[in-house]
C-alpha cells in the first residue's frame, strides 16, 4: 500500500519570524527587535566616526536607527506573513535603468550598486552614437559662411544701387533744366496737359470735348468778362473767344506757358541743391546658434521565483521490506526556478538652430556737388532759366560749402 504525501511548499519566513501580526497594528517581534539591533550595532561599530562622536549623541544614534530599522523590517516581515497568510509566493524583484554613458563609467556605477553589467548588446546609445552625424548634416544644410557673404554682398549692393540711381536722377535733372524752353516743352509737355490746364485754369470759359477722334477745346457760353489771355499766357495779340481760336493760338500758349513755369521751377530747385543720402558708417552683424541634446535610456525589469516541492512514498508488507517485518519508500526534492526579463529602450534627439543677420547703417543728407555734374557755363545756363537768376546761386561741394554766384545767363 502507498500513502501520498501532500506538496509541502518552503515557507517565506524562518519559524521565528513567522509570528502572527498583531491586530493592534505595527508591533515589532522580539525577533525582529534582537536582529535590528545586532545590525545597527554592527554597523555603527564598525565606523571609524562613530567612536569620536560624544556618549550621549552616540546613544541618541543609535536609539534613532534602532527604531528607524525596526519599524522597516517589521514592515517587510509583515508583507511575507500576509503573502504566506494569502497563499502567495513572494518574487525578487530587481529593476536597472541605464543611460548612456561610457562603458568604464557604467560598469564603475553598477558595482558601486552591488549590480552586474549587462551585455554590450542589450542596449544601444543611437541616439548618442548619431550626435556627430546628425550635426554635421545640420551646419552643412545652414552654411552659415555662404550666409555671411551674402549678408555683407546684398548691403554693399543695396548701397551701391542707390547710390547709382540717386546719381541717374540727378543727372537726368541737370539734363532737362540744361535744355531751351522749346526743348523742355517738346519732350515734358502735351498738348492735353495744355488743354487740361486751360480748362481747369478758366472753367468758366473753356471746357474740353472728349465725344470725337481726338480731345478738343470748346469755349462755353458764358456770360462772364472775357480773362486777359494776353497778359496771362505770353501772346503778342489779343485773341477772341471761339473754338478754332481756342485751338490754333491757345493750346500752343498754354503749352509753353507751363513748360516755362517748370522749367523755371526745376531750375530753381536744383540751383538749391538737391539731397542725397549718404552712408557714413554701419555694422553688419551676423550670428549662430545651434544646440543639440541627445538621450538614451535603457530599462530592464527582472522577476524570479523559487519553488520547492517535496513528494514521499512508504508500502508495507510484499518485497525485501515483507521478509524483515518494516515498511519500504522512496522520497523526491523538485525545485523549480522560474525568471523572466523585460528590457525597453528609447532614445530622443533634439536639434535647435538660430540665424541671426543684423545691418545697421548710419547715414547723412547731403548735397550733390553741382560742380562734379556741370561746368561753370551749364551752371551759368541754369541759373538763368530761373525766375530771378541774381538770386539763385548754385549750391555746390556739400551742405556747409556753397559756390561763388556764376554770372547769369539769357533766359532761353
Amino acid at each position: 500500500m502507498a500513502i501520498a504525501v501532500p506538496q509541502a511548499i518552503h515557507p517565506p519566513l524562518p519559524p521565528a519570524y513567522a509570528t502572527p501580526s498583531s491586530p493592534e497594528g505595527i508591533r515589532p517581534t522580539p525577533a525582529v527587535e534582537n536582529l535590528v539591533r545586532s545590525q545597527v550595532l554592527a554597523l555603527l561599530e564598525a565606523s571609524p566616526a562613530y567612536s569620536q562622536v560624544r556618549p550621549e549623541l552616540r546613544e541618541q544614534m543609535k536609539q534613532d536607527l534602532f527604531k528607524i530599522g525596526t519599524y522597516s523590517a517589521e514592515l517587510m516581515r509583515e508583507i511575507f506573513q500576509k503573502s504566506q497568510e494569502l497563499g502567495q509566493t513572494p518574487l525578487v524583484l530587481s529593476e536597472t535603468t541605464q543611460a548612456a554613458r561610457a562603458p568604464a563609467a557604467t560598469a564603475t556605477a553598477l558595482a558601486r550598486r552591488g549590480e552586474q553589467q549587462a551585455p554590450a548588446d542589450e542596449f544601444s546609445p543611437r541616439a548618442a552614437r548619431n550626435v556627430a552625424q546628425i550635426t554635421q548634416q545640420t551646419l552643412n544644410a545652414i552654411a552659415f559662411p555662404t550666409f555671411v557673404a551674402d549678408l555683407i554682398k546684398g548691403t554693399f549692393q543695396a548701397i551701391v544701387n542707390a547710390s547709382i540711381q540717386q546719381m541717374e536722377a540727378y543727372g537726368a535733372l541737370l539734363a532737362n533744366v540744361a535744355k531751351t524752353v522749346d526743348q523742355f516743352m517738346a519732350d515734358n509737355i502735351t498738348d492735353n496737359q495744355a488743354r487740361d490746364w486751360i480748362a481747369q485754369r478758366y472753367p468758366g470759359h473753356f471746357k474740353v470735348d472728349t465725344s470725337g477722334d481726338a480731345p478738343v477745346l470748346k469755349v462755353k457760353d458764358t456770360e462772364q468778362p472775357k480773362p486777359d489771355f494776353k497778359t496771362d499766357l505770353g501772346l503778342q495779340d489779343d485773341v477772341d473767344l471761339s473754338d478754332e481760336t481756342a485751338e490754333s493760338a491757345m493750346v500752343p500758349a498754354a503749352r509753353r506757358k507751363l513748360a516755362e513755369n517748370r522749367h523755371s521751377m526745376l531750375s530753381t530747385m536744383v540751383l538749391m541743391g538737391i539731397n542725397r543720402i549718404v552712408i557714413t558708417s554701419g555694422r553688419i552683424r551676423a550670428s549662430m546658434g545651434f544646440r543639440i541634446d541627445a538621450s538614451d535610456t535603457g530599462h530592464v525589469q527582472t522577476a524570479s521565483e523559487f519553488d520547492e516541492k517535496n513528494e514521499m512514498e512508504m508500502s508495507f508488507g510484499g518485497g525485501i521490506g515483507g521478509l524483515f517485518g518494516g515498511p519500504s519508500g522512496s522520497v523526491k526534492n523538485t525545485l523549480t526556478y522560474v525568471s523572466s526579463t523585460k528590457k525597453d529602450s528609447s532614445d530622443e534627439l533634439n536639434v535647435q538652430a538660430d540665424l541671426t543677420g543684423e545691418v545697421d547703417l548710419r547715414f547723412k543728407s547731403d548735397y550733390f556737388p553741382m560742380e562734379r555734374f556741370a561746368n561753370p557755363q551749364l551752371m551759368s545756363l541754369i541759373q538763368g532759366h530761373t525766375p530771378n537768376p541774381s538770386a539763385n546761386t548754385p549750391v555746390s561741394g556739400s551742405a556747409n560749402q556753397q559756390q561763388q554766384p556764376a554770372a547769369p545767363a539769357q533766359h532761353a
